[in-house]
């Protein structure tokens, strides 16, 4: 990885690195010229729209230079509206997604923030988090709003954009302060993290394990930078859920054989289908694997403002319960984890 990349990268100083390491060796990192260099490995990363870039390899939709470059447009064009303008530019500007998902994906924008302050009410005060997967920042400023020390990485650059945007529209409104940590924003992979061992208090990830080239070896690496005695809480769509697929919004694709879902996907979306949907019992034995001790595992509570209907308060009730809590864990719309780092090392 060069820093020939021809896309224009923002200024870099020591202080905005903070306490992140190089992913590939964790020695520490350096500012040279405009890129970013680990001196024991000789590894260079780049700063790209503001945001340190410590990928070691792309995301499977861009290539490392075809999102760079796009997230310095949408850096470019983030002040001149607000987020929902910025959703509209981007899809503008990615022709590769139909109109039906389109849609969804711009709801799930603007609805981030609805999700981030379910997930942020299971999080303590003192707790230092981070965030694996954190798309447009939803639980970023929740959690900052309850004064949480918590900082997010994802593997999509572009997504750190629309963080940024949701944080500094946030930061002036309800937090009143524009001013937004250095350290809050990373964009790394989530088997390749920069950060030192046990550096957290707790990880959070909703809606990532599906999408990991490596599952096991994303969970071993979390498990690295969260200190003994510290945890992990997974959110995440269920294979089995009753109701359609919220990606692309058809029912039953989890159900299918794994090696049926892309093609049926591909026969009525017309779109790859890299996703691996998981049921909770699976993902637990799969965290359980990486070393994780599993504590809990049961349906996720439904965020957002309709939890104030009657359904959805008397599934948030039912969700508990040691019988039909459990028949929701199985084919409810979402599950939850909760694991943690046991002994000392």
């Amino acid at each position: 990885m060069s820093s020939s990349v021809q896309v224009a990268s923002s200024s870099i100083n020591r202080t905005n690195l903070d306490e992140r390491v190089c992913p590939k060796c964790h020695s520490s990192l350096d500012v040279v010229s405009s890129s970013i260099v680990c001196g024991h490995c000789g590894h260079s990363f780049l700063t790209i729209a503001g945001i340190p870039d410590l990928r070691l390899f792309p995301d499977r939709y861009l290539s490392m230079n075809a999102e760079r470059a796009k997230a310095d447009r949408l850096a470019a064009i983030a002040g001149d509206g607000d987020l929902s303008s910025l959703s509209s530019a981007y899809y503008a500007m990615t022709e590769d997604v139909d109109a039906l998902r389109r849609r969804r994906f711009q709801a799930h924008i603007l609805a981030a923030e609805d999700r981030g302050e379910a997930l942020a009410d299971r999080l303590q005060r003192d707790e230092h988090v981070l965030e694996v997967g954190c798309g447009t920042g939803g639980l970023l400023l929740a959690a900052r709003r309850r004064g949480i020390r918590i900082q997010g990485v994802d593997i999509g650059l572009r997504w750190l954009v629309f963080g940024r945007k949701r944080l500094a529209e946030g930061s002036r409104t309800s937090l009143g302060d524009d001013q937004i940590p250095d350290d809050i924003l990373t964009a790394a992979n989530a088997e390749a993290l920069p950060w030192p061992d046990s550096s957290f208090d707790c990880v959070v990830a909703d809606s990532v394990l599906e999408h990991l080239e490596d599952p096991l070896a994303s969970l071993a690496e979390w498990r690295r930078v969260v200190r003994p005695g510290g945890r992990l809480l997974l959110w995440s769509p269920n294979r089995f859920s009753l109701l359609s697929d919220p990606h692309v919004g058809l029912w039953g694709v989890g159900w299918l054989p794994r090696s049926l879902q892309a093609t049926y996907v591909r026969s009525r979306r017309g779109c790859r289908w890299p996703v691996q949907l998981r049921s909770a019992l699976e993902a637990a034995r799969m965290i359980q694997s990486s070393g994780w001790t599993v504590h809990n595992v049961q349906a996720a509570p439904v965020p957002g403002p309709s939890r104030g209907r009657t359904l959805l308060r008397l599934y948030d009730r039912v969700r508990c319960l040691p019988i039909l809590g459990e028949t929701l864990r199985e084919f409810g719309p979402l599950w939850q984890i909760v694991a943690r780092r046991e002994g000392r090392s």
